[in-house]
């Protein structure tokens, strides 16, 4: 890819894209109201998708570390690391062969990685106003529209990590709703349950309080009714098995990058400590003195 255009979003704002924003719990205007239609849905759906150019051609999601390849097109780095790593060399668009099929090859795409973030906040925003709305109501989520929305801003690059009233997440907001199932939602696209709201809760102290409310008969009712302590349980018990994951992932992410540190460091001090290099910063210092 060698340009691409700013993502165009619908007209009018995050109600365009189905948020929260607009009535009130008290208001007789539907909450995120069930798609009629298919067509609906689908129309929908195309309208908060990401623009081709900012799509990775290898995994069809929204790009997050775009770089640049030998082809000209631009690619999830991740990807085509791997791509590269068994052994491909040719472009995964155009099959023509790569005379370096490596990193090396690559180039950061600076443009479309920030059109990629504007985009992915941009829907964040959305998911933001529908949680705080799933909240004001309690839980309550009739006929399917909020659970349609929430699972199309997330599939389309939402950013789940966004922030609402009191610095809560959307995973806090439908914690604090009393919504285990929708919550759930979240975590299958792997929402962080690291982050604390202002208030220095993470989710997995939201949750707890939850349900300890549920144990002592004072939780929220949920989007049905149906909620139970056990439902509960189980879902405390996946927020800290995803807790130690995703610090097992950022310790790794910590290693790595003090291994590239490290690696840069050693191959400038070689490079410095070469006689090459010695010869001609002695023949330089000797031409200024003279």
């Amino acid at each position: 890819m060698t340009a691409a255009t700013a993502p165009s979003l619908p007209a009018g704002g995050n109600a365009s894209l189905g948020s929260g924003d607009g009535p009130s719990p008290s208001s007789s205007a539907p909450f995120c109201p069930p798609f009629p239609t298919d067509a609906a849905l689908d129309a929908y759906l195309a309208s908060i998708a990401p623009p081709r150019e900012l799509v990775c051609p290898i995994t069809q999601d929204l790009l997050r570390d775009p770089v640049v390849a030998e082809d000209g097109h631009t690619y999830e780095r991740s990807s085509l690391e791997i791509w590269f790593g068994m052994g491909r060399t040719r472009s995964p668009v155009t099959n023509a062969l790569l005379e370096r099929p490596s990193e090396e090859g690559l180039a950061s795409n600076l443009a479309v990685a920030g059109m990629a973030r504007a985009h992915r906040e941009r829907l964040g925003r959305a998911l933001v106003d529908i949680c705080q709305g799933v909240r004001e109501r309690r839980g309550r989520c009739d006929g399917g529209g909020v659970a349609a929305r929430v699972e199309g801003l997330l599939d389309a690059g939402a950013d789940a990590s966004g922030r609402g009233d009191g610095g809560n997440s959307p995973l806090h907001l439908l914690i604090q709703s009393g919504n285990v199932r929708l919550a759930s939602r979240l975590l299958d696209h792997d929402a962080s349950v690291l982050l604390a709201n202002d208030a220095g809760r993470d989710c997995i102290a939201e949750a707890e309080r939850e349900c300890d409310a549920r144990r002592d008969g004072r939780g929220r009712s949920s989007d049905d009714g149906a909620s139970t302590s056990a439902e509960w349980s189980d879902f405390v018990r996946e927020l800290k098995r995803r807790e130690a994951s995703e610090r097992a992932r950022a310790e790794a992410r910590d290693r790595a990058r003090s291994r590239a540190n490290e690696e840069s460091v050693s191959r400038l001090s070689s490079l410095l400590s070469s006689p090459l290099v010695r010869s001609s910063f002695g023949r330089r210092r000797r031409r200024n003195v003279a």
